[in-house]
């Protein structure tokens, strides 16, 4: 497993870095985002975005090589992670237990850098991406079971504080009868809200907006419009 890291003005020019140095498609890059860089202002500089460039050998060479088995993909885990805590400069690892029911494997962040998955804003970004590119890697030598990846259940928390959110704008809506927009919101975190509100029936839910800025309306039932499907939601809200 090597890794590398490339710098831009973004996020996405970062990544046409990565894409151009390693003669790569970017859409076949398997990344994490160190650093998403800041626009500077108010007597402060602009910072750089930085993401970290994971590369191995083809999956078919390190099939050929060892078995798939557990304790190979478990090992696996832990480089990836090493490597990332490595090009960070943070101190952090990983733990792997199984859920009592068998059904997943959990990959546990731990250490005393462990917020750094959580990301500048709280929300976890860091968390999903490392969850995104382990599922990737080794998801196959799992199953049937599923893996996950925890960092001091900050899931749970952020389904919790989401859920909370949205009841919150529901009891506002139902005050006033004015709709109320969340936060621009990933697709999980949208399906999440939708959930969360599913079974009130005075109030509705649908998602507006495009890309990265897409967020949840909260509305009277009867206000609701008839947006297009939005399959990156998984619901069609």
């Amino acid at each position: 497993m090597r890794d590398r890291v490339f710098t831009g003005s973004s996020v996405p020019g970062a990544l046409a870095e990565a894409a151009m140095s390693l003669g790569l498609p970017e859409t076949e890059l398997r990344y994490v985002v160190l650093d998403p860089g800041s626009e500077g202002g108010r007597g402060l500089q602009p910072t750089p975005a930085r993401v970290a460039v994971l590369l191995e050998e083809p999956r078919v060479e390190r099939e050929e090589a060892r078995p798939e088995v557990p304790t190979d993909a478990r090992a696996g885990i832990r480089a990836i992670v090493r490597a990332l805590a490595e090009t960070a400069r943070i101190d952090v690892w990983a733990e792997i237990s199984e859920e009592e029911d068998d059904s997943k494997v959990v990959v546990h962040l731990k250490g005393p850098d462990h917020a750094f998955f959580f990301g500048r804003e709280g929300r976890g970004d860091v968390l999903r991406a490392t969850e995104h590119l382990l599922q990737r890697t080794f998801g196959a030598d799992f199953l049937p079971r599923g893996l996950r990846v925890e960092c001091d259940g900050f899931q749970e928390r952020r389904d919790t504080a989401l859920g909370d959110d949205a009841r919150e704008l529901a009891a506002a809506v139902r005050q006033d009868g004015a709709p109320r927009t969340t936060e621009p919101l990933n697709a999980y975190e949208r399906r999440v809200v939708h959930m969360a509100l599913d079974d009130e029936a005075d109030v509705t839910t649908y998602s507006v907006g495009e890309g990265a800025a897409r967020r949840v309306t909260v509305a009277l039932a009867e206000a609701k419009p008839s947006p297009a499907p939005d399959p990156g939601d998984g619901d069609g809200a």
